[in-house]
This record gives structure tokens, C-alpha cells and sequence, in this order.
């Protein structure tokens, strides 16, 4: 598998940290050129020079998702050290607790900016040089939370849920052009969003023993895991995959309780 991804180019955002750092780093495992992508400048250098220090070849940006300057800057220096973008996934997202009667305006604005508008903006902006390229696959992260429903996180889910229908109609729109477009559905992964879910219950470990519990495979996944499916995704081995949304489940939505 270690050149399963040679002479390929992609750009991970939030890939300082959980399910992108493990994505970026996986992706450079298996050939490929990886700009890593974060809000935290630090940690997408970290992770970069990592990778380079490993033998993969890998450049740190720093970007907010949210801006679309910062986006259109992010692919286009991608694009340009590169010299062509194969691979995008859409990773970055922020994930703020409460029921739906507490949330502010300015928390909703604030995830449908980043996990919503930040995928608009990525995918906005890689097409042109998709399109130009007449191939490239587009990947992102959504959640078991797109299509089902959790008491505190509800705005979360309603993103999640619309980069499902969005990554749908430009799997059907830019079919023909030889780019596929995918997303995958993780439930609960070990990184540090999830961690705030568990420090935000009254009670954490019993939490994490209660959310553990629902999953057939009595765990959560590791952000690896998830890597795993998204570096798949991005090979010519799903070369006829597009339009689908993935679980990441261990079975968690295979069972009615």
C-alpha cells in the first residue's frame, strides 16, 4: 500500500490534530504530497515536518476555513508547490454543546462557518484546477450525527447532514468531469473533539462507559481508522465510488437500541 497514493497531491484541513492529522499523515505513508492544513499554524507544522522527517513530502499551512481568502490562498499555494491537486478532504469542523434553546446566534453562525461554509469554500475553490485537470476526488467529513439526531448537538448534526446533500449533487454535477466526490460518517472517534463531549457531561466516565456501551464493538474508533477508509477513497481502487456517504461505525447504526 505504500505507493498506493504515488504521484498524487492533497490538501487535508484540520489536519493538526484527530481524524486529518491521522489522514494527512497515512496519505503521505502511501505516496502522496500532502499540504496539511489548520487554524493553529503550530500544529500544521508539527504534523508537516513530521511527515517530511519520515521521507514524505509535505508543506504547513496555516488557514480558517471559515475565511475564503484564506481557503483560495491554501489551494492555490497547494497547487502551485505541487503542481497539480488530486485529493481534497474537507475535514475541519468545530463542535459546540447545548440544547438547541441555549444556542446563540453567534454559535450557529460559527459551525455552519466553519463546517458547512469551510467545505463550500474548499470544494469552490479546488474545482477550477479539477476541472482543468479533468479528474480528482473530493472527500469530506460528516457524521453519524448527519443522519440522526443527538439531544446537545443539534446544529452539529444539521451541518453534518448538509455536507451529505452537498457532496451528493456535485458527485451528480461533476460526474462527467472525472471527479468523484465522497463522505464519510465516523461515529465517536478518539480525538479531542470528542474528549470536550465527554468533559462536557456531568459525569465523563460514566459517559464514556454509557456511549461505549451503544457501539456493538464495545469502543470507539481511533482516528486511524478512519484515515483508513478517507486514503481508500482517494486511491484509484474507488475509482467508481462516488455520491456516498460511508459509516465509521463499528455497527453503532445497525441497531435500533
Amino acid at each position: 500500500m505504500r505507493d498506493r497514493l504515488k504521484g498524487k497531491s492533497a490538501l487535508v484541513t484540520g489536519a493538526g490534530s484527530g481524524i486529518g492529522e491521522a489522514t494527512a499523515r497515512l496519505l503521505a505513508d502511501q505516496g502522496a504530497k500532502v499540504a496539511v492544513v489548520d487554524v493553529d499554524g503550530e500544529k500544521a507544522e508539527t504534523v508537516s515536518a513530521s511527515i517530511n522527517a519520515a521521507g514524505g513530502c509535505s508543506v504547513a499551512i496555516c488557514a480558517d476555513v471559515s475565511r475564503e481568502e484564506d481557503v483560495k490562498n491554501a489551494v492555490k499555494r497547494a497547487q502551485s508547490r505541487f503542481s497539480s491537486l488530486d485529493i481534497l478532504i474537507n475535514n475541519a469542523a468545530v463542535q459546540i454543546m447545548g440544547e438547541l434553546h441555549d444556542c446563540t446566534e453567534e454559535q450557529f453562525d460559527r459551525m455552519i462557518a466553519v463546517n458547512l461554509k469551510g467545505v463550500f469554500f474548499g470544494c469552490k475553490h479546488v474545482l477550477p484546477f479539477m476541472l482543468e485537470q479533468k479528474k480528482g476526488v473530493i472527500l469530506s467529513t460528516s457524521s453519524v450525527l448527519g443522519v440522526t439526531g443527538d439531544a446537545d448537538l443539534g446544529i452539529y448534526g444539521a451541518t453534518k447532514g448538509a455536507v451529505i446533500a452537498l457532496t451528493k449533487s456535485m458527485a451528480v454535477a461533476y460526474g462527467s468531469s472525472g471527479i468523484r466526490v465522497n463522505c464519510v460518517c465516523p461515529g465517536d472517534v478518539g480525538t479531542p473533539m470528542v474528549e470536550q463531549f465527554f468533559d462536557f457531561q456531568p459525569n465523563p466516565e460514566a459517559a464514556r462507559e454509557r456511549v461505549y456501551g451503544q457501539y456493538p464493538m464495545r469502543r470507539i474508533a481511533s482516528p486511524e481508522e478512519v484515515a483508513q477508509l478517507l486514503a481508500f477513497l482517494a486511491s484509484d481502487e474507488a475509482s467508481f465510488i462516488t455520491g456516498s456517504h460511508m459509516f465509521v461505525d463499528g455497527g453503532l447504526m445497525a441497531s435500533v437500541y
